[in-house]
Parts: structure tokens; sequence; C-alpha cells
């Protein structure tokens, strides 16, 4: 199990380990993508570094993962489209969420001061989250934006006067001195990981979510009606996104979180009627919302 120091807190679901599992993850080893996995598979499985999330999402079409670990929005950046447009061209199924606080730590080879540094380096979510604590404690630094924040740890443990932007867990692995934690700038920081797979069998679990992509035409009133259907039967949408739709320039699709399950009465009849209005409805998957297990 992770250690609270490391993850924030204790899980809020585990994934059975089953037989074998392979969970491909954002790496290098101590990522906060690492985190999650190991939270999910607290039992144990065969942990699969990428190098992006694009390489997460083909690990686990292609066989080479039964599982997949990506970020999906963080509550002070917003979401990561990375991982949005990557659903796309995929047929992989969303079939679990997790919550993860997340506590960033500025760290250096020992015996470094603020004064030392003359670089910054995490990955580019992790810089807009510390953004006004970077501006104030090292104005006028250089900010180095790489793959993930384990990453960037490794990099300042081979370099004198470079500081990482990474959780506590990446200071162990990569021998590093803490200069100071808590460093986003607002407390309450936190990243939602999505568990991806090849099929889903979820059954509804009572308190439930339903995530999907939707391409209305670009025509007055044509997201209107795309989202009446759900307002009438008393669905609740948790998030709308436009992504281009990548189909023709200036065509965009919908992401949608919705709550409910796809066999659930309400979700049911609203997708029907998208259906009968032939406004294409891409299902990415039901699955418990965060802290149902």
């Amino acid at each position: 199990m992770i250690n609270k120091d490391s993850a924030g807190d204790a899980p809020q679901s585990t994934i059975s380990s089953g037989k074998n599992p392979v969970v491909a993850y954002l790496g290098p080893e101590g990522t906060y993508t690492h985190i999650a996995a190991r939270q999910w598979f607290p039992d144990g499985a065969t942990l699969l570094p990428a190098v992006d999330i694009h390489e997460i999402f083909t690990a686990v079409e292609n066989g080479q993962a039964s599982h997949g670990v990506v970020p999906v929005e963080n509550s002070i950046e917003g979401s990561v489209t990375a991982t949005l447009d990557r659903f796309s061209g995929s047929d992989l199924k969303i079939t679990a969420e997790l919550l993860l606080p997340i506590r960033h730590c500025l760290m250096a080879r020992t015996g470094t001061s603020l004064a030392d540094i003359h670089k910054v380096v995490s990955h580019q979510q992790s810089l807009g989250q510390c953004r006004h604590w970077l501006q104030t404690k090292l104005p006028g630094i250089e900010q180095l934006s790489v793959s993930s924040n384990a990453e960037a740890a490794r990099l300042a443990s081979e370099q004198q006067g470079v500081a990482a932007i990474a959780g506590s867990t990446a200071s162990v692995l990569y021998g590093l001195q803490i200069l100071a934690e808590g460093i986003a700038d607002t407390e309450d920081n936190t990243t939602r990981f999505l568990l991806l797979e090849r099929t889903s069998h979820a059954r509804p679990s009572g308190s439930d979510k339903t995530s999907l992509f939707m391409l209305t035409t670009n025509t007055p009133g044509s997201l209107f009606r795309a989202l009446e259907p759900f307002h009438r039967h008393g669905v609740n949408l948790n998030k709308l996104e436009s992504r281009p739709s990548r189909k023709a320039a200036w065509s965009y699709s919908f992401y949608l979180d919705i709550e409910g399950h796809a066999d659930d009465e309400k979700v049911r009849a609203s997708l029907q009627e998208l259906d009968a209005l032939s406004i294409e409805v891409k299902l990415l998957g039901s699955y418990p919302t965060a802290g149902a297990l």
C-alpha cells in the first residue's frame, strides 16, 4: 500500500489483482500515476511504465497490458487534453475512477538551497499548479516542462542547481532533499485518474458515473437539442467540454460526464432519444463514482 505521506489519503477503492494483471502507467516509477496504479492494485501487479498517455492506451489496446491508468483532470489546471483526445480514436472502456490528493514538493540534490537553484523542472500540469509559489519564491528562474514528475526528479538528481516538483515518493526513489512541501497554489489539489480496460462488464452500483463523447452538427441550437434529453429525464451533467472532432476544420465533439449508469432507466432513455435524433454518441464507460466502493 502507499503510505499517506506519499499519496495524500488511503485508497478509495481497490481492484482485485486477478491473474497476473499488467498495468500501464505514465512512468517512470514515482509519478502520481504510478501511485494511483499502486493504490488500485495493492495486492500486486506488473507495472509497465509508458513514456506518454498515448503509449498507455496503445499498450492496453494491443494486449501488452490488461489495464491502463491515465490522469483525466486536475482540480487546479483542469482537463488533461491528451487523455480526452486519445479517447476519440480508441475503443477502450473506463472501468473505474480515483481521486488522488496531490501534495507537490520542491526537491533537489542534498545540500542545495533555494539560492542555488537556476532551473525548475516538472510536468507542465505541475508547473501550472505551482505557478504562484514559483513566481513568489523563485522569481525569474527558468522552468522546463518534461514528460513526468518522476522524470523531473531523475534530472534533478543528475544536475546540480536543478530542482524538481514531484511527490515525496520521488525524493526517496531518486535520493533528493525536499526543500519545500505543499507548494501548490491551493490546498485542495486533486487529480482524477481513470482505469482503462478493453472491455467492461460493470453493473450498476447505485452510485455511478457515465462518460461519453457526443458529436453534434455545427448549426444553431444543435448543442441545446443534444443536452435537452438529459435535462428532461433528470440526468445531472458533471462535466461538459468541447474538443476538436478531427473530422473537419472547426468541427467539435463534446466530452460529458453524467451521473448514473448507462443501464439506469433515466440514462438509457436519454441515450435512446439522442439516437433517435441521429446524434452520434460514443459511450466510454459506466463505472462507480470515486469513493462508492
